[in-house]
């Protein structure tokens, strides 16, 4: 009889009691871990960053922190890429608390994330050693989020059955609260009220002009906002991210390469229509949505 499957609550008790230690004594060389922006609008994102060369954006399946760490492992081993830095994740993050209910079964992208790596001791252990005291990131302001330069990953996820790593992986780590539940139309395909929809796009922004505020052209974005929890509705994020990269002024050019991975154990099924959260956001990052042909009469 093969072996069962961990379970989550004792991957969480696990880490808790023996992994998060264990990075804290022999890994973590900064005490302070993460730093907060609690109002994103104030950041400006410099000139000296802008590129001439359009982003580029590919849409795959499966854990985005895997694909962060993989990129960078392949892009160091690329001449091309001599001085490339860390791949950032963005962690689509409880507003409240740190990892939300990671310890419980919850098979959420944040819980699975902190199951996995010090991402809970990275967001609450900041300390300001001027001042003295310790620095409480939360509850994170609606306009606002945590950077975190390095979150060290200890386990692979839930479909490689959180095995352990032969060696410690890190990375950086952009931790955002999408809008959480908002109301939508009877179809549930767009938002009822603008301002949510505004809300929302104003989360995505701060997503941006933090990575972009700490030096990063590159970016891994999960299913922001996505899924049964956060409950936004697919294709207008898709858009909405489209819009900010290709589009709006503050972000054109600043970045190289986007990756958008969506884990489709964690968005749910498709909807009824069969077509999943993957397939529509790579029809709104297709090439010829972004960039449509024109074509002049007379």
């Amino acid at each position: 009889m093969p072996p069962s499957k961990p379970k989550p609550s004792e991957i969480a008790a696990d880490a808790k009691r023996n992994w998060l230690p264990y990075i804290w004594k022999h890994y973590v060389t900064n005490a302070k871990t993460s730093y907060a922006y609690p109002d994103s609008s104030v950041i400006r994102v410099s000139a000296n960053k802008r590129s001439r060369n359009r982003t580029r954006v590919a849409v795959l399946e499966g854990d985005p922190v895997t694909h962060a760490m993989g990129w960078y492992q392949s892009a160091i081993r690329d001449p091309a890429y001599k001085n490339c830095k860390r791949i950032p994740v963005v962690n689509m993050a409880n507003e409240r608390r740190a990892g939300g209910d990671w310890e419980s079964g919850l098979m959420a992208p944040e819980e699975c994330f902190a199951r996995r790596s010090n991402l809970v001791h990275a967001l609450t252990m900041p300390w300001n050693a001027q001042m003295g005291k310790d620095e409480n990131h939360y509850p994170i302001p609606q306009r606002g989020g945590i950077y975190c330069p390095e979150v060290y990953v200890f386990r692979g996820g839930p479909d490689m059955d959180y095995a352990i790593f032969q060696n410690i992986e890190k990375l950086p780590v952009i931790s955002v609260a999408p809008v959480r539940g908002p109301r939508l139309n009877e179809s549930g395909s767009s938002y009822s009220f603008e301002q949510e929809r505004e809300l929302m796009k104003e989360k995505m922004r701060t997503v941006l002009r933090i990575a972009a505020y700490c030096d990063h052209r590159n970016l891994v974005i999960g299913a922001f906002g996505l899924g049964p929890i956060f409950r936004n509705p697919a294709r207008e994020v898709a858009k909405m991210w489209r819009h900010l990269l290709y589009e709006e002024e503050e972000f054109r050019g600043v970045f190289t390469d986007v990756v958008f991975a969506i884990d489709c154990s964690m968005v749910g099924p498709p909807a009824k229509t069969g077509v999943s959260d993957v397939d529509i956001f790579r029809e709104e990052f297709d090439p010829s949505a972004i960039f449509p042909t024109q074509y002049g009469w007379g």
